[in-house]
């Protein structure tokens, strides 16, 4: 499993037109034009480490390992789960930096990449993390992806499959998004790659946001986990993950812009979470990669 992490990138929404209000091309790339969209962005990308690409052996010793003190967990009932992390030496690993807002983030995506959990264990000491209760919606297998920053390392990933028992739903292949607008919660959010996506290349991916009856711009988003947006992304068979924060972190819309790369051509799933009125969103699509 490899792991990409990358700053965003500047784009812009011209000539968008949703509902009954109709812009030219000129107001529409005023009406949303964010100022905070960095112009030199692409020059800040940085990578986000997984296991077999860290800078160091240290980096590389790094293990995860997950427990269910109550037993394995069931679709529908909360479970505890307990994260151990521990260096090449078997040791714990004991400091963290705080990465938006979180010493860990946690991912969970089961099989058929339908359903999508991003959770938060609190350290509890001794390199050890715990979660109270989490709940998986269905059966079957899901991959939990840990997100964390040992102190005086870069951003790692680590990963395990854990199963559910109860009802999996039917398995079924992922199938590109018809179109890569939805409507969210009375907003229609559009994503946008500015014409040039390809496997191996930076590539701007945008979601604009705009009221879903008038079309005007979205400008009321507000902050999740220190930033505008969260940005989660698998290939098909889950070997490939990534995720992105925008560094127009601090807008509240109508774009939030990102910079991605997606490592081999494909098909793949991605999740937005975006926050507004206090309410938790999720936009997921899926994209072929050429």
């Amino acid at each position: 499993m490899r792991k990409r992490w990358f700053a965003l990138v500047p784009a812009l929404a011209a000539g968008c037109a949703f509902g009954a209000m109709q812009l030219m091309p000129n107001e529409a790339d005023d009406a949303f034009a964010d100022p905070y969209l960095d112009p030199y962005a692409f020059t800040m990308a940085h990578a986000h480490a997984a296991s077999g690409e860290e800078a160091t052996e240290a980096e590389k010793g790094v293990a995860m390992t997950l427990d269910w003190p109550d037993g394995s967990p069931s679709a529908g009932t909360p479970a505890k789960l307990e994260l151990r992390v521990q260096d090449g030496g078997g040791q714990p690993i004991a400091q963290y930096d705080i990465v938006h807002e979180k010493p860990l983030h946690l991912i969970a995506i089961n099989e058929n990449l339908e359903h999508f959990l991003h959770v938060h264990p609190e350290p509890v000491g001794e390199g050890r993390f715990a979660l109270p209760a989490m709940t998986f919606p269905t059966g079957g297998a899901y991959k939990l992806f840990a997100d964390l920053k040992p102190a005086g390392m870069n951003e790692l990933t680590r990963s395990e499959v854990v199963a559910v028992a109860g009802d999996a739903p039917a398995a079924k292949r992922l199938a590109p998004s018809e179109n890569l607008t939805a409507d969210i919660e009375g907003m229609r959010v559009t994503l946008d790659f500015g014409g040039h996506l390809m496997a191996g290349m930076q590539t701007e991916m945008t979601f604009t946001f705009a009221d879903a009856r008038s079309g005007k711009p979205v400008k009321d988003l507000e902050l999740y986990l220190g930033a505008v947006g969260h940005v989660v992304a698998v290939d098909e068979a889950m070997d490939e993950f990534i995720h992105v924060h925008p560094l127009n972190w601090a807008s509240s819309g109508p774009q939030a812009v990102f910079g991605v790369t997606f490592p081999k051509p494909g098909l793949y799933k991605l999740w937005g979470q975006f926050q507004r009125d206090g309410e938790l969103l999720l936009v997921p699509f899926a994209i072929e990669v050429p």
